[in-house]
């Protein structure tokens, strides 16, 4: 049934790896389509009570595959990926859980403006490199990253597209733990486990009235509003120089 990801349910936990380990779990069209509807299957089943999100082989994801991203690649299949990602993240009930190991870049990276709770391998290299490939932030990040670790740390992790670590990630809360690199996942499942002795009614109406009023809607609006200067940002011969440059090995 997937072609990019493995999912697995057992005992009431849904697991979701990335399965590309060749390209360090880079997201491409087909990718965002089988999260999706993973996604959307555990969030419907009511033998799943939580969702946990990892990536195969000891790595998260490398983030969008740039491939799509040339001027003869699948631009709108990028665009219903990442408008359809973060719309079923937004309206998502059950709890997420993330598992994250190796590398977290791009959206492997913003995952954590929309998850429930995220653990981390201390070594993990983070990075929102937007700026650097010449294009403009996803996710709601360009709002939500700024609201979740104060406007300057934004600015510096949106404009610098730095590598940032766990352990800056754990200091902002946007990790619950950082633990010992490979233990992300056991450490996830064990949380997950936990999650499992509660009212499964009670964790749902937690989630929701955890988020702002009309947290969906207005996800949407600054996906739409990001990808729409992502798209004329990425017909601009520079990036798409920029983009040729990292595909060639460059940094």
């Amino acid at each position: 049934m997937y072609q990019d990801i493995e999912y697995q349910v057992n005992d009431r936990i849904a697991v979701i790896s990335i399965n590309r380990p060749k390209v360090l779990n880079a997201i491409r069209v087909q990718t965002y389509k089988d999260i999706i509807a993973a996604l959307k299957s555990a969030d419907a089943d009511d033998a799943v009570s939580v969702i946990v999100m990892t990536g195969s082989e000891g790595k998260f994801t490398a983030g969008n595959d740039l491939r799509d991203l040339l001027s003869d690649g699948d631009l709108e299949g990028v665009r219903d990926g990442v408008a359809g990602i973060f719309d079923t993240l937004g309206g998502l009930e059950k709890p997420l859980i993330l598992a994250q190991e190796g590398v977290a870049v791009g959206i492997g990276a913003n995952l954590l403006l929309h998850a429930d709770m995220a653990y981390a391998g201390k070594s993990i290299r983070y990075s929102l490199p937007f700026a650097k490939i010449g294009v403009a932030a996803e996710g709601g990040s360009s709002v939500m990253l700024a609201e979740a670790i104060g406007p300057k740390n934004a600015a510096d992790l949106l404009l610098t597209g730095r590598f940032f670590s766990a352990a800056e990630a754990e200091k902002w809360g946007l990790l619950n733990a950082a633990v010992e690199d490979g233990k992300a996942l056991e450490t996830a499942m064990a949380t997950a486990a936990e999650l499992l002795k509660n009212h499964q009614g009670s964790l749902k109406a937690i989630k929701a009235l955890g988020r702002a009023e009309g947290h969906r809607e207005r996800l949407n609006k600054a996906v739409l509003a990001e990808m729409n200067a992502f798209t004329d940002l990425l017909a601009t011969p520079e990036t798409q120089m920029r983009i040729q440059h990292v595909l060639k090995g460059g940094k």
